[in-house]
């Protein structure tokens, strides 16, 4: 495949969630490989830019950002070293995309052998990118940062409620006496359950039934309580009754669906910790960060001209495209 024949939709999941229906049109007869993150959607698929029809064909967001050819496959590099996350430089995303295209390529088709050649170089590079600039950058994902943002766990269970990637992301970071996880399918709990003990297999890990009564209980008892899911109109008012009911307990409430000022609902809980406030405090690292971090977007961005210049045409390189290179990464 040539690269000026990638391209790529990006759909912030903040402004815009694709419906399963929408999902499924997408990727219609393995017409696209469809990324889904817990951040964002992104389309891939393999065509001349005057046949982008079925990109075009679904439904525009103020955030969609369609691009193609060399900006679209260093776009997918930064998003594959964690480069577009809001946490710069985190982990998890490109287990998320390797995860993605195994399912995708499980079954084969005309798409999914004209992008094998990209997808195979993007690993490499994403691999050799973050060993080369963002190895040293501490632990980056959100499970590490809400255990680092905690700090000693306060005593008695810890309630997280949510079984996606986030969740998924974040229980095996936590140690606490025993790990109470609520969902509303018992089957993802039990997934996430199964992940927590891979990591620690000693760590006394329960599955709570699927009925808000169960979850509710829960807070009642737990020291610390972390949300994994988006605000919810109908739950939400019982959970922060629930949190207000433990006058004069110790303990915090991390929500991760909630950014600051989304949720007046919310706003004022003793203890509470919000999305916003995570991202603030690794705002305040050092310099050295950013400029490993400015670094590894640089080189994306080199990666990329180097692809298009080794795809674009077979003939022998000179001086001349040494000298363009230059220009492009400069």
């Amino acid at each position: 495949m040539k690269l000026a024949e990638l391209q790529v939709l990006h759909l912030d999941g903040a402004a815009f969630q694709l419906s399963a229906d929408q999902a499924a049109a997408a990727r219609g007869a393995h017409a696209a490989w469809v990324i889904e993150t817990c951040q964002r959607t992104v389309i891939v698929t393999a065509c001349r830019s005057s046949h982008l029809g079925m990109i075009g064909r679904l439904p525009a967001a103020a955030s969609a950002l369609a691009s193609s050819g060399t900006d679209a496959y260093t776009f997918l590099l930064r998003l594959a070293c964690g480069l577009e996350s809001r946490l710069a430089g985190e982990t998890e995303v490109f287990g998320q995309i390797k995860e993605s295209w195994r399912a995708f390529s499980a079954t084969p088709s005309a798409l999914s052998r004209q992008l094998d050649g990209t997808v195979q170089r993007l690993f490499r590079d994403t691999k050799q990118i973050r060993a080369e600039h963002l190895s040293g950058l501490g632990s980056a994902s959100y499970g590490s940062q809400v255990r680092r943002l905690l700090g000693t766990l306060t005593p008695g269970p810890t309630l997280l409620v949510g079984a996606g990637q986030l969740a998924r992301a974040v229980a095996p970071w936590l140690e606490t006496e025993e790990l109470l996880l609520g969902n509303r399918t018992v089957t993802a709990a039990h997934e996430v359950a199964r992940l927590v003990q891979e990591r620690h297999p000693e760590q006394a890990c329960r599955v709570l039934d699927a009925t808000m009564k169960s979850e509710l209980e829960a807070w009642s008892r737990a020291g610390d309580v972390i949300l994994c899911v988006p605000a919810d109109p109908a739950r939400d008012q019982a959970r922060i009754a629930a949190w207000q009911a433990r006058t004069g307990r110790a303990g915090r409430l991390v929500h991760l669906g909630l950014g600051e000022g989304r949720d007046a609902d919310w706003a004022g809980l003793p203890g509470l910790i919000h999305l916003t406030a995570l991202l603030d405090g690794l705002r305040k690292q050092s310099n050295q960060r950013d400029l490993q971090l400015a670094r590894a977007r640089r080189r994306c961005a080199d990666k990329a001209a180097a692809l298009a210049l080794g795809n674009e045409t077979g003939r022998a390189r000179g001086w001349e495209d040494l000298a363009a290179f230059a220009t492009i990464s400069s």
